[in-house]
């Protein structure tokens, strides 16, 4: 068994459940050392759900280390075979291996996690051609994945929201206070208060199947 760790929308149990429904020991952890960050260009917003390639709200959540911070995220085991369509979904994110404790009694333990990878990187390292490159991203986006300028899906970030709150108020604060935008600098809670739109993000209808 594989264990991961979920920092976005696979808070939510109900999430991680229909994203890897074979999983086992769904619980929350803290993961020291880390902060989330909306940096990664999210492909699937362009394959799957109408983003425009001049908008700047195209941006989903990655991790990057931090020190002196931690964010609450869930933690389950995994077959190898569900791991490996995971990796799959995950394609353009490095894979870290990260240490975790337990919410309940700051018991230790290791689990794998997505980390910000580079654009260099992932077509050196994960797209051995050009071909593949163009299947994965060209043919839906022609930029840079990894950008410092770009903002939160609304869905998508909203979607994140809700599967913190879905565990509580603590990880609902840990989430808007240890997550950045891109700029590295601005809080997703200072973000939602100058954002109209996302003013009412737990009113916004995020029932459907988000994969990255």
């Amino acid at each position: 068994m594989i264990s991961v760790v979920g920092y976005g929308s696979l808070l939510s149990e109900q999430s991680a459940r229909e994203t890897v429904p074979g999983l086992r020991n769904f619980r929350l952890v803290r993961v020291p050392g880390y902060r989330r960050i909306f940096n990664k260009v999210g492909i699937v917003f362009f394959s799957r759900h109408g983003a425009s390639r001049d908008e700047l709200r195209v941006a989903s959540c990655s991790t990057e280390p931090a020190e002196g911070m931690e964010i609450f995220c869930s933690q389950f085991e995994c077959s190898e075979s569900d791991f490996r369509e995971l990796y799959e979904r995950e394609h353009r994110f490095r894979w870290a291996e990260v240490q975790t404790l337990a919410l309940v009694d700051d018991s230790e333990t290791q689990g794998r996690i997505c980390t910000r990878y580079s654009d260099i990187e992932y077509r050196l390292n994960k797209c051995v051609t050009s071909q593949e490159y163009h299947e994965r991203v060209g043919q839906y986006y022609d930029g840079p994945i990894w950008r410092d300028d770009i903002l939160p899906f609304p869905r998508y970030l909203a979607f994140c929201l809700q599967a913190a709150e879905s565990q509580g108020e603590a990880v609902l604060n840990n989430f808007m206070d240890s997550t950045f935008l891109a700029d590295g600098v601005t809080t997703i809670r200072s973000y939602l208060d100058t954002t109209a739109d996302l003013v009412d993000w737990r009113l916004f209808d995020t029932g459907y199947s988000y994969r990255r």
